[in-house]
């Protein structure tokens, strides 16, 4: 996009907004609401180089005030991260090999993220989620990232939910660590882990609904959803879902 355009705050945080989630993501996210108001801090003048469920509460830590109770989908923090600074809207740059490792405990997540929502849409597991941006390069990822607690405060899940340019690179870094096998697959790329038979994680990347040629960073939707070894959690109620629909419709 130009220069000109990204000056242009109320027009360049309405398109990102929308073409991430739509009307909903427009009216009923803070990204959407910053964006409607039209706050020209969040976009400096330098080029630029996912549907949750459950009920979120939001909290900023580090500032002492509270979020707006009515978030319903942190992914409204999906923003271009070439083109804004970093403070308590605009998160800092995380690798994927910082965020996806299963030694993290609460603690951590409280203290590197400025803010933190809660996620309740998992009776067994406490979700923490974040805002996510792994760099500025159209293989990065902008999105957000969940971390599922047990009652022993033990890391169970991490979902990464995102917008992508290419996602050759970090796909290559998570098949090496993960020994991920591609699923042949229609409408995008299908990649999972198993665990005597039975899928544990996975990896879905689709094309976006609709590709520009002036946005590089959100030509692919990305899904990564990783869980420890072993069956007593498995999958989340979304993934299986995923994967359930995409068999009865012979997509994979």
């Amino acid at each position: 996009m130009s220069e000109a355009f990204y000056k242009k705050p109320l027009s360049g945080l309405m398109l990102l907004a929308g073409a991430i989630g739509g009307p909903y993501m427009v009216f009923e996210t803070d990204a959407g609401k910053l964006a409607a108001g039209g706050l020209s801090q969040l976009v400096g003048g330098s080029t630029a180089s996912e549907t949750s469920s459950g009920s979120l509460s939001s909290v900023n830590f580090g500032s002492g005030a509270a979020g707006s109770p009515s978030l319903a989908d942190p992914s409204g923090y999906m923003i271009n991260p070439a083109t804004v600074e970093h403070d308590m809207h605009q998160p800092a740059i995380h690798t994927l090999q910082e965020v996806l490792r299963f030694d993290i405990a609460p603690g951590w997540v409280l203290e590197r993220f400025p803010r933190v929502s809660t996620v309740l849409a998992d009776t067994q597991l406490d979700g923490l989620r974040v805002p996510l941006v792994t760099g500025t390069a159209p293989s990065d990822i902008a999105g957000t990232l969940t971390y599922s607690f047990d009652r022993y405060k033990r890391l169970q899940r991490v979902v990464v939910q995102g917008m992508t340019g290419d996602a050759t690179r970090f796909m290559s870094e998570l098949q090496q660590q993960y020994q991920m096998q591609q699923v042949p697959s229609l409408g995008g790329v299908l990649y999972l882990l198993s665990w005597n038979g039975k899928a544990t994680s996975i990896v879905h990347i689709e094309p976006a609904a609709v590709i520009y040629a002036d946005s590089p960073y959100a030509r692919f939707k990305v899904l990564i959803e990783l869980n420890q070894a072993g069956l007593e959690y498995g999958l989340s109620r979304e993934a299986q879902q995923l994967l359930d629909a995409g068999k009865r419709t012979q997509r994979w």
